[in-house]
């Protein structure tokens, strides 16, 4: 049996992705190829240490790797030999745009729109909490 290091199955995985993205793509399987490999790299480059959020096997990765809600995953308690553990990554920070600013030039319509988006700005980073309602017609 040979053992291969987490730097060499990343380095295949990298390979195998490439080479079915520059290959002609009119097989059906080669979308779902290129999001296994993406998968598997995203799992190879977890952080050590972290602890799998939920455990799969390979029959289901295809369903995973669509988004199906229906997927059969299951808890640490169930896990058998040969399964497939799924990590949870933290999520990247939510970007909003910065706020739009108004000034006397501008038309009622463009106020109207700046005012609009600085709520729409506001309610973003309240988390849809905001408590300020707007009447219509109060523009």
């Amino acid at each position: 049996m040979t053992t291969i290091t987490r730097e060499q199955q990343k380095q295949i995985l990298i390979d195998t992705a490439n080479h079915v993205i520059s290959r002609d793509n009119t097989s059906p399987y080669s979308e779902n190829l290129r999001e296994l490999a993406r998968i598997a790299l995203a799992s190879l480059e977890a952080e050590k240490g972290a602890d799998p959020v939920v455990f799969t096997d390979e029959r289901n990765l295809h369903h995973i790797a669509r988004g199906r809600e229906t997927s059969l995953i299951w808890g640490k308690q169930n896990q058998e030999v040969g399964d497939i553990p799924l990590y949870r990554h933290a999520q990247p920070v939510p970007v909003v745009p910065d706020e739009m600013a108004t000034s006397d030039d501008m038309n009622l319509y463009q106020k109207s729109f700046a005012q609009g988006y600085n709520a729409c700005r506001n309610a973003m980073l309240n988390g849809g909490k905001s408590r300020k309602r707007i009447k219509s017609g109060s523009l």
